[in-house]
């Protein structure tokens, strides 16, 4: 499976490409953005830019506008982005009040240029232009008296004017006389759609981080490790505060150990954490951001199976070992084809899976694993015509369904968790 992002071009007066600009494509093979959800789209845009294909490999070192919403402004993931490399585009339905207007102005203040994207003379903008370094007017809804009164109203002397979705040589003269600048349309060039191989889980840092809790000992400081991939991850880095958010404050003798024992004060709260709870993030962070089966359940029902086996585990006879995380994880991996588009052999290379969890995976074993994955697929097809097969469990019917249940429950906490913005 392959990681998709678009390119388009974009030009100076003298038809020089100036940069590129980055756009989402969602993997169907359509050369079109197909956008569920902004923010996500414009975090994979980013994220992917820079971890798979490399800025400078799509840009040439020139500037890569990316489109950031609100959200992603007001909530510093936008700060993830490299200054030097990076033109912050504000999307054109932006909401503008005091707080964006704050978070702009320290944006500008620490050498980000920003652009206003898709200005049709909305009247909520105008108190707000002068924060941009680029306005982008849309030639396609726009006529020939506003886009020639923007440049002469509304910019600054320090203000470059983008005539955007430029379609013939007419138009493109028209607004170099009008005194733009910078130019993009299809009479320059469609946005070329670029793909590249996503990585063996064990390459990024999601899988780094599930093999660092696959071989914890008690002489490892896995939470430190956990911590430096965590920090050095642009999503990962993002999402984090919202689990510690989530996090009860220690009390007692487990605060004043906490405070002894770790200097670093997220090396304290991943170690508070746990390996159960890090593990389980990172999955839901792994799955969602990779999901090109353009179902956004798919990773949702994959969290929920992996949290199913590991409630079922717990109260069964099985041989399987509930505190190592491998039963969740497997639950997880079981469905990582169908989201991920590529099956358990390309994904687990070079991941150290435990040999028994690789054979329940790749149906090359009947042991335990194997038996309580089959037992659980049967059961989420809530087929009355099935018969289950027979697990050795303490568990009877009803309890099953009541942690059936509660491991919906938990998964819709997960996500909420996940999607909560942060308080400045």
């Amino acid at each position: 499976m392959n990681a998709y992002i678009a390119r388009q071009p974009i030009f100076n007066g003298r038809r020089e490409t100036v940069g590129y600009e980055l756009l989402f494509r969602d993997g169907s093979g359509s050369n079109k953005a197909r956008v569920k959800d902004n923010d996500a789209a414009s975090r994979k845009v980013l994220t992917d830019a820079v971890n798979l294909f490399g800025l400078d490999n799509l840009t040439g070192g020139r500037f890569a506008y990316i489109n950031f919403t609100s959200r992603l402004i007001l909530d510093d993931f936008v700060r993830r982005a490299d200054p030097a490399k990076v033109v912050i585009q504000v999307m054109g339905n932006a909401v503008m009040n005091d707080e964006m207007e704050d978070k702009l102005r320290a944006l500008r203040q620490d050498d980000y240029l920003l652009v206003l994207k898709n200005y049709l003379g909305q009247e909520h903008y105008r108190p707000y232009l002068s924060l941009f370094d680029v306005i982008r007017v849309n030639f396609r809804k726009t006529n020939s008296v506003f886009q020639r009164a923007a440049v002469r109203k509304y910019g600054t002397p320090e203000t470059v004017f983008m005539a955007d979705r430029i379609e013939t040589e007419k138009e493109f003269q028209a607004a170099l006389n009008m005194g733009y600048q910078l130019f993009q349309g299809y009479y320059f060039g469609t946005p070329d759609m670029l793909s590249i191989p996503i990585l063996p889980l064990a390459e990024t840092a999601y899988g780094k981080i599930l093999s660092a809790l696959l071989v914890i000992t008690p002489d490892v400081r896995w939470e430190v490790q956990c911590a430096e991939i965590i920090q050095k991850d642009l999503l990962l880095s993002y999402l984090f505060p919202r689990e510690m958010a989530a996090l009860p404050p220690p009390s007692g003798r487990l605060r004043d150990k906490s405070r002894r024992s770790h200097s670093n004060d997220m090396h304290a709260v991943i170690y508070r954490m746990g390996p159960h709870w890090i593990r389980r993030w990172v999955c839901l962070a792994f799955l969602r951001h990779n999901n090109a089966s353009g179902d956004d359940d798919l990773p949702l029902y994959a969290y929920r199976r992996g949290l199913f086996m590991d409630a079922l585990a717990a109260k069964s006879q099985l041989d399987v070992n509930v505190q190592s995380g491998n039963v969740f994880l497997l639950g997880v991996l079981s469905m990582m084809e169908q989201i991920v588009g590529e099956g358990p052999l390309y994904l687990l290379h070079g991941f150290a899976l435990p040999s028994e969890l690789r054979d329940a995976l790749t149906g090359n074993a009947d042991n335990d694993y194997a038996a309580l994955l089959r037992y659980v697929e049967l059961y989420e097809k809530h087929d009355p015509d099935v018969t289950l097969p027979d697990i050795p469990t303490s568990l009877d019917k009803y309890k099953i369904q009541d942690a059936y249940k509660a491991c919906m429950e938990e998964t819709e906490e997960a996500v909420t968790r996940m999607d909560t913005p942060i308080q400045s």
